[in-house]
């Protein structure tokens, strides 16, 4: 048998220097809003995805990365889509440019009446919307099924509109089960999204503090204030 000591694995190291941030939502704390009886609408996904990406828009923002993205959910035409554009933008003007957007692709009649939409932002890029129409019930789990969806693809197809706007805005969505977290992380620099995504989010956690270890590591649990995704 050999008395020579096992070394401590080194900790992985980032390649990517361009990381800004991540924004992330506790899935625990969700639980706080569960219901118990399916609904024809959604409560849930569409509030904490916007939430999420208010906050990445403010981080890109202060980087001077010209990205904006909002989640719209139109119920009367079961329609959920990401907004992109350059600069930010209002509530009402996600859901006008969205509602257009469905115009021209055929999926809301010209001649519906819109008008309370109207678009004075000139700087919208694009939609990434999925249709909701084979849904006739929303539950719980359901949503909380569909928010790390969309997290982790329909976030896909968006910041490809960003790049083909020339707008170097980099993005991942992340799921880490182990933490109860769900978010995104950013970067002003491409990255290997397979391999330092998921690693830059847990050393960000670890970082602030909000990394949760179990009893068997030499780390305590920290105490950390939560933030309410959802007014009271």
């Amino acid at each position: 048998m050999s008395n020579r000591k096992r070394k401590k694995p080194l900790p992985p190291t980032l390649s990517n220097t361009g990381f800004i941030g991540a924004t992330f939502a506790d899935t625990n704390e969700l639980l706080a809003n569960e219901y118990h009886f399916s609904r024809k609408q959604m409560k849930i996904t569409h509030h904490v995805l916007d939430a999420l990406l208010q906050g990445v828009t403010q981080l890109f923002q202060q980087h001077n990365v010209e990205a904006a993205l909002s989640c719209v959910y139109l119920p009367k035409y079961k329609k959920i889509g990401l907004v992109l554009s350059k600069q930010p933008f209002g509530r009402r003007e996600g859901i006008g440019y969205f509602i257009n957007y469905l115009k021209e692709v055929g999926h809301i009649d010209w001649d519906e009446k819109t008008k309370d939409y109207e678009i004075h932002n000139t700087s919208f890029i694009g939609v990434v919307f999925a249709d909701l129409e084979k849904i006739s019930k929303f539950t719980f789990e359901f949503e909380l099924q569909l928010l790390a969806k969309f997290v982790k693809e329909l976030i896909i197809p968006a910041k490809e509109l960003f790049l083909q706007h020339h707008i170097r805005a980099y993005i991942s969505g992340v799921e880490n089960d182990e933490q109860h977290k769900l978010g995104f992380v950013l970067s002003i620099k491409p990255y290997d999204e397979r391999k330092e995504a998921d690693l830059y989010f847990v050393e960000y956690l670890k970082e602030r503090g909000l990394y949760e270890t179990d009893e068997s590591e030499e780390e305590l649990i920290p105490i950390h204030t939560k933030w309410s995704l959802f007014s009271k």
